[in-house]
């Protein structure tokens, strides 16, 4: 029997509470390398290495320590990642161009046709072909989007049975991961998510409030939502 959501959101939450309270060294550790834009390009791997250390399960909260374990282990998930999410990408690309200039067809004919006085000019061709490129681009782009959508709820899983495997090919297992997918429910694990999504820009939204401040509080949580989603995922897969 799976967590009900409000359980698992509890009980990450505890686990990521426990993780960094009375343990301030891991706490600013992982605020450097998570948010200080000097170091954030590289040592970004270490904090998605360290995800990869929650990942693999576990009641107390990992560890800061093997770095370049850390490291390797953060390039791998990112190329996952990345991987993932080329196709949606290419999409949204695509669809961006073809918008793009579609947009500048139908600009030019308006523009063409306002500055001729006593001519007609034929420009339905040119209006037809600049509306189906816009309407093309955008049909891409929301391709896209929904893949994004598709491909996140699928990735997440992924990443987490390469950290337990720790199999890079197995991040790509599809028949191992649709049949974790199915094992959670798509519901159940849709609804996780979205719920996951909402808490988080919740606590985004009442930071960004308090005056002054709110940039600094973000930066001080940020390892507390990198534990917290962690452990709330892993918790997902390790009931299935």
């Amino acid at each position: 029997m799976g967590l009900g959501i409000g359980d698992n959101l509890t009980a990450s939450f505890e686990f990521a509470k426990n993780g960094l309270v009375d343990h301030w060294d891991r706490w600013i550790i992982l605020i450097l390398v998570t948010c200080i834009p000097v170091v954030n390009f590289i040592t970004s791997f270490i904090a998605s290495g360290y995800l990869v250390k929650i990942y693999k399960g576990g009641d107390i909260a990992p560890e800061l320590e093997e770095y370049l374990e850390m490291f390797i282990d953060g390039i791998q998930l990112v190329i996952i990642g990345i991987i993932y999410i080329i196709i949606p990408i290419i999409l949204i690309t695509a669809g961006v161009v073809f918008a793009g200039f579609g947009g500048l067809v139908l600009l030019s004919t308006e523009v063409a046709a306002e500055a001729v006085t006593e001519v007609i000019i034929e420009t339905a061709d040119e209006v037809a072909m600049g509306t189906a490129s816009v309407m093309i681009g955008l049909l891409l782009i929301l391709i896209g989007i929904v893949l994004v959508i598709i491909i996140g709820l699928v990735a997440t899983v992924a990443g987490i049975r390469f950290a337990k495997t720790e199999k890079f090919g197995e991040g790509f297992n599809f028949r191992a991961i649709f049949a974790t997918l199915k094992e959670i429910g798509w519901g159940h694990y849709i609804l996780s998510y979205i719920a996951f999504i909402i808490v988080v820009c919740i606590v985004a939204a009442i930071a960004s409030l308090i005056p002054i401040i709110g940039w600094l509080l973000m930066l001080i949580i940020t390892p507390l939502l990198i534990l917290w989603q962690g452990k709330f995922f892993e918790n997902l897969y390790s009931c299935a």
